[in-house]
């Protein structure tokens, strides 16, 4: 990051590392905990978005005119997969309009596992009908549907997921 300021970079975002332990790859392979996710992954990540945010806060202090943002995408996937109903597509509440996750757990395209988490793509690999209706499109990447509503929540966001700032307040600055 120092590097980055070094070339003049002064608006910067940085996400921290997903719930690691909460997709399907994992869920469908690992010991789950009481979240239903593998609990070891889960703590590393944990661990590195602390300092993460740590370092951010730092170099903050330390770069005049520097300006990194801290993107929780930790805390936002929780959320979304631990109330997956309550999101639609492009992040609407539930309602009769547009749709909403049927499942945080399942992958959209996959094979194997409990959840379709062992196998990313073979020949005979199963795809969805609706992606938008799965948090995961496979193993370990999220659909479009989940993308969208992390992406309005950094760039839009009252400040819960992305700190000090959302994006559209420091394109402003």
């Amino acid at each position: 990051m120092q590097r980055l300021y070094d070339l003049d970079a002064r608006k910067i975002v940085m996400g921290n590392i997903v719930p690691i332990g909460c997709i399907p790859y994992q869920t469908s392979s690992a010991p789950l905990d009481e979240t239903g996710c593998a609990a070891l992954p889960n703590l590393l990540a944990r661990q590195y978005n602390q300092r993460l945010r740590e370092l951010l806060a730092e170099l903050n202090q330390k770069l005049p005119g520097a300006n990194f943002l801290y993107a929780n995408f930790f805390d936002l996937f929780m959320e979304l997969i631990k109330n997956h109903q309550s999101y639609g597509l492009y992040g609407s509440l539930k309602s009769s309009i547009r749709p909403w996750f049927e499942t945080a757990t399942d992958a959209c395209r996959g094979d194997g596992g409990v959840h379709g988490g062992i196998i990313v793509c073979g020949p005979a690999s199963s795809l969805c009908e609706n992606r938008s209706k799965y948090v995961y499109l496979d193993p370990y990447h999220p659909t479009e549907a989940a993308n969208l509503i992390v992406a309005e929540e950094l760039v839009h966001g009252a400040g819960r997921y992305i700190f000090p700032m959302n994006v559209q307040q420091l394109i402003n600055i």
